[in-house]
């Protein structure tokens, strides 16, 4: 009997210490996948560079847009290559700030387009874009949202990979770099501890479902071929379903190694729940329905690892004992240095220190935030509007704030 009592007493220690250590082989794994992901050789450059056609959907940016689009325009690409930037009719300020950067930088093949609002007070994401296409006439397209940063080197990562035979759209890797607020460096902690921990090693489970639709590729035979943003209008969900169309057509979407900076500004709290939401609610509605048994399983699995260090958490709160303290420092240990190669090996981009501090709260928290942001109804704010999801990808504007 004191044997069983005993066991009992050191059961809640036990189970701490297997947490931490099944915490540890989880962080282990993902940076063996991602190290291995990294080591792949790259396709080779092709023999003549072919065009490249970028579309910037710009629509009320609260970022650092001048930024953005200068690096653009300092992109070192062999071929030929044309930019064009498409504005809201009403959003004056995005476009002087595109006639500028023009103008400043004369050699830049760039070209402003302004189209006028389909969806409340501006133009849908997907109404710039297919306002661009009869503009587009690179043998490749590369679609780029308004808060991304390219680096100089993105298209000659890419390219070669939209070039490969059977891919369909080929994307990259998201590094945020906005520091500022305590709200933006929650959200870039939240990117950069976790997407290349949780992108890559999918793939080796699953081919990829989905797109990031930050930066992506894709030949223009195949975009058309797949029917492009065809009756996209309306939806929000335009990276998945593009997804969706380049697998019915037997073609594959590649995780590529390219990593591009989001500059993300978010002035409070509130902006960051919000953001935290949609991200969470759009893929919800739009995505995990067409998902098979197999696809949901491996997304569980790869998701399933970030929620130890919130059980130990509460394991430590709930016992204060010595034994459950240590693991849970162990496992918010591994948590850093996994984020700390990561940073160092592939993002380049280095967390301040002063926002440190913040490793052991997104290490224990933002899982348990981000359990909470799924809830809820069906709306969601973007832009200055607010939005209401619905199942399959459709959207409607309920009003503005």
């Amino acid at each position: 009997m004191k044997r069983f009592f005993a066991f009992r007493k050191r059961a809640p220690e036990r189970l701490a210490w297997a947490l931490a250590l099944l915490y540890g082989l989880d962080r282990l794994l993902k940076l063996l996948a991602v190290f291995t992901f990294f080591r792949r050789r790259p396709p080779l450059a092709p023999e003549t560079w072919p065009a490249v056609t970028l579309i910037c959907p710009i629509t009320r940016s609260p970022n650092d847009l001048r930024r953005a689009l200068a690096a653009r325009a300092q992109i070192d690409y062999p071929g030929p290559q044309r930019c064009l930037l498409i504005c809201d009719a009403a959003d004056a300020g995005a476009q002087a700030l595109c006639r500028e950067l023009m103008a400043a930088h004369p050699a830049w093949p760039a070209e402003l387009l302004v189209v006028e609002a389909d969806a409340g007070a501006v133009a849908s994401k997907v109404a710039k874009q297919c306002a661009a296409l009869p503009r587009s006439d690179g043998d490749v397209l590369c679609f780029v949202d308004d808060d991304v940063v390219l680096r100089p080197d993105a298209l000659r990562v890419l390219v070669p990979y939209a070039l490969g035979p059977g891919v369909g759209a080929a994307f990259g890797l998201a590094c945020y770099t906005a520091w500022g607020t305590l709200a933006e460096s929650l959200m870039s902690g939240f990117v950069n501890t976790s997407a290349l921990l949780s992108y890559v090693p999918l793939t080796f489970l699953v081919e990829p479902f989905t797109i990031t639709g930050h930066c992506f590729a894709m030949a223009r035979e195949r975009f058309d071929a797949v029917g492009g943003l065809g009756g996209m209008a309306g939806r929000l969900d335009d990276d998945h379903e593009l997804a969706r169309r380049v697998r019915r057509h037997g073609l594959r979407n590649v995780q590529t190694p390219l990593i591009y900076d989001v500059e993300n500004r978010l002035g409070a709290l509130a902006d960051y729940h919000n953001q935290m939401r949609r991200w969470m609610l759009i893929p919800r509605q739009t995505m995990l329905p067409w998902l098979d048994s197999r696809e949901r399983g491996a997304l569980m699995l790869s998701s399933t690892g970030a929620l130890l260090p919130p059980l130990l958490a509460l394991l430590a709160l709930a016992g204060r004992r010595p034994a459950a303290l240590a693991a849970l420092s162990l496992s918010v240990g591994s948590f850093a240095g996994a984020y700390v190669l990561i940073e160092r090996g592939y993002l380049q981009r280095p967390m301040p220190a002063r926002r440190w501090p913040l490793l052991p709260l997104l290490a224990c928290a933002t899982p348990i935030h981000v359990a909470l942001a799924a809830l809820g109804d069906e709306t969601v704010r973007w832009r200055g509007q607010r939005l209401r999801i619905e199942r399959g990808g459709r959207f409607t504007v309920v009003g503005q704030g």
